[in-house]
């Protein structure tokens, strides 16, 4: 039977009204910009009513079309379902394995990741499928317990020789939770107004200026599957036509792309299958139920959505200029296909360990959210469909394959996939990669100041060589009243001491996290700022000597001279690791494996703490080397030498200037140590110094360096959004 006219007349008015809603949302949120938010409340309770009706309708359905099967029914409508699905997650995977070749070549470093001393979130997968308590799941909406319960209840229920004294009123409960959902379903066009001008209102599009490469590939991906490669599999297998199916699923496809979540829109695409089945006059077995419930069924396994986006973690290896090795790939997909069962934030951060990603590439997975997961849930939604259809067509023998249109279909589907990574590839190689140096980011770094503070006006007097304070101590006199005499406070300083002490690219300017201190305790002191050369090995006499006041170098300290200096209070700890060439992590990932490896030869920064640390953690087959700067490492002076022993923290700035390097973490983040400012041991100016440090850690100017030096985080100045209100009518300050 074909759909009546009126059911034709409907179709349409409701796309009509969503199309005029997401318009007059997007004309809203330019116009208002920042101004919409106070409205972000109307898309909240929207899908809030969605979602509350849609599990138990999941629960309910289930329990009742398993339960009324007979056991070979219900046997035959397993093989089928699975064999359906195993196709689906083949095409996944194959447009996964094409996706992956989007990303160009490119070698990189990347800022130190602050979960390099964290475990990875752990998914509670005993919770997630095991319903121990099906209320809880059903109230913490874990839905392939939720899923499993129903189904375990609907098999029990199939043998029931009374059975049917149960299912009646269930099927008059699920006919009331589907009409309970299609009276909220005609809200959609308000709630997609409401959803539409607060996203376009209020979303920074700056944000996803480095996340291009993901968002152009994922986004290709869903419009490929989801509109050309899904709805093609379906017309070539049934007999639907491309553009039946498409006007069937346009209404859920376009409600679950805005709303951001397939979960609520399950009774719209329920909707478009029963549409569906008209058009393929189903019929059934005599007395059977219709197979809508295939839809809820198959919700909670992977879909080719979440297993194409697992197409994040090769973009975070592009994006950082790592290379995944190939034995990890197995691991990946295997963790991947499990945690597509679950939620993407646990499953991403443990992925990203596995492929020993920096950590922190999850911030950018999470800021690419707003519109990355609407394409997962176009993929879903149309998923969902094309498994719902062909087993509905081959349970009902009207699944037809013709293996030549198959044969053409499957290969234009390969051209299309492989026409679009290799079309990305090109723009990302062009538009990105040639014209974006993430060396700049750290050798043409500028020291940002906040508005009004006095550290912005010093211009420091930067020393070539050392040589005494001209204005001795006189007898009795405490630093800090010499410093007001003088008019400058002395630092020392290291260079080569990424990212804490260093030179720009220019070869004047000191920057670096000590450097931007340095400039605060100046200005807070109300003096200029000097800045002198510590020479290798020469601190304890620089310091006696009197050639500067403190030195402020991301100096760890050794126990040399902890024995020669006394210590100021500690203002970081940083974290025990190895920088290696690139390729050669997996060598380091564990002391147990440095311990199955032949004879290795490590370096150390000479009268460094890690280097005194390293001949005491490392096993015995680990020779060590001292070096006196970092460079000589960096740079091939020791091509013999298989790693550098010295902080994460550092060897990740290091990177990123030497691209051909990475940092392993054989130490799983356990051996730290404080770093200090070393003064010559006056007690006073000691005290000063440790009350100084604490008043930066309270009023958060130490937090704020830590994460622009060593994280690598931009703070600047937040502007508000660009509106038609305010930057085009003026009508708004």
């Amino acid at each position: 039977m074909i759909e009546s006219s009126e059911q034709r007349k409907r179709g349409p008015q409701l796309t009509t009204q969503i199309v005029i809603g997401i318009l007059a949302g997007l004309a809203c949120g330019l116009f208002f910009g920042e101004h919409v938010e106070p409205i972000s409340w109307v898309g909240s309770v929207f899908i809030g009513l969605l979602q509350m009706a849609v599990l138990p309708y999941v629960a309910v359905s289930l329990v009742a079309n398993i339960g009324s099967l007979t056991l070979g029914s219900g046997i035959r409508l397993m093989r089928i379902s699975i064999l359906v699905m195993l196709a689906l997650w083949l095409i996944g995977l194959v447009s996964l394995v094409i996706l992956a070749q989007a990303f160009p070549d490119w070698e990189t470093g990347s800022f130190f990741s602050s979960r390099f001393t964290e475990s990875p979130p752990s998914a509670d997968w005993l919770n997630l499928f095991v319903p121990s308590n099906p209320f809880r799941a059903l109230s913490e909406n874990w839905i392939p317990a939720v899923v499993v319960f129903s189904m375990g209840l609907g098999i029990a229920l199939m043998k029931h020789p009374q059975k049917e004294r149960l299912l009646q009123p269930l099927d008059v409960l699920i006919d009331s939770l589907f009409a309970l959902n299609k009276l909220v379903i005609k809200l959609t066009p308000v709630g997609m107004f409401a959803i539409v001008a607060h996203t376009a209102g209020t979303i920074d599009l700056r944000q996803f200026e480095l996340l291009q490469g993901y968002l152009l590939t994922y986004g290709f991906a869903s419009l490929a599957l989801s509109l050309a490669i899904l709805p093609l599999i379906v017309s070539a297998v049934t007999p639907l036509k491309y553009l039946d199916v498409i006007r069937a699923c346009r209404d859920p496809l376009v409600a679950a792309f805005v709303i951001g979540n397939s979960f609520v829109v399950l009774p719209m695409v329920i909707g478009a299958v029963k549409n569906l089945e008209l058009q393929i006059n189903y019929k059934g077995d005599p007395g059977a139920r219709p197979p809508e419930y295939l839809v809820p069924l198959a919700y909670p396994f992977p879909d080719i959505g979440r297993i194409v986006g697992l197409i994040f973690i090769p973009f975070a290896a592009w994006f950082f200029g790592s290379v995944i090795e190939l034995e990890k790939y197995a691991a990946l997909l295997g963790v991947g296909f499990l945690g597509s069962f679950g939620k993407p934030v646990i499953t991403i951060p443990l992925l990203l360990s596995i492929a020993e990603l920096p950590g922190d590439v999850f911030n950018l997975f999470l800021a690419s959210g707003v519109v990355a997961a609407r394409f997962g849930d176009l993929m879903k939604t149309m998923h969902l469909i094309t498994f719902s259809i062909i087993t509905i067509c081959i349970l009902d023998g009207t699944a037809r394959f013709g293996w030549r249109k198959g044969v053409v279909r499957m290969v234009g589907s390969l051209a299309l996939m492989a026409l679009g990574a290799f079309s990305i590839r090109g723009y990302l190689t062009e538009q990105f990669q040639d014209r974006y140096s993430r060396e700049k980011l750290v050798t043409e770094r500028e020291m940002i100041f906040p508005e009004n503070n006095p550290a912005s006006d010093i211009v420091p007097r930067v020393l070539a060589t050392s040589e005494p304070n001209p204005m001795p101590m006189r007898e009795g006199e405490r630093r800090t009243a010499r410093i007001q005499r003088y008019g400058r406070v002395r630092v020392g300083y290291a260079p080569n001491r990424l990212p804490f002490c260093y030179f720009h690219a220019n070869g004047k300017q000191l920057i670096g996290f000590d450097i931007q201190m340095a400039h605060q305790l100046a200005a807070d002191l109300g003096v200029g700022l000097e800045l002198v050369p510590i020479e290798l090995g020469e601190l304890p006499r620089q310091l006696r000597e009197d050639h500067f006041d403190v030195a402020m170098s991301a100096l760890e300290g050794s126990m040399e001279q902890a024995t020669l200096l006394p210590a100021a209070c500690s203002y970081m700890d940083v974290t025990l690791a190895i920088v290696v060439r690139d390729g050669d992590q997996s060598r380091f990932q564990s002391l147990e494996k440095i311990r199955g490896l032949p004879y290795l030869r490590l370096a150390g920064l000479k009268g460094g703490y890690f280097t005194d640390e390293a001949l005491r953690v490392l096993p015995p087959n680990v020779g060590l080397t001292t070096l006196d700067s970092a460079d000589e490492y960096f740079e091939g002076g020791y091509e013999e030498v298989d790693g550098l022993v010295m902080s994460a923290e550092s060897g990740s700035a290091w990177t990123i200037r030497y691209p051909e390097f990475a940092v392993a973490n054989p130490f799983k983040g356990r051996i730290r140590v404080p770093l200090h400012y070393l003064t010559n041991g006056e007690q006073d100016f000691d005290q000063f110094l440790c009350n100084w440090i604490e008043l930066k850690k309270s009023n958060g100017v130490l937090d704020d360096l830590y994460e622009y030096w060593i994280l690598g985080l931009d703070k600047g100045v937040k502007t508000p959004r660009w509106c038609i209100l305010r930057d085009v009518l003026g009508w708004v300050n």
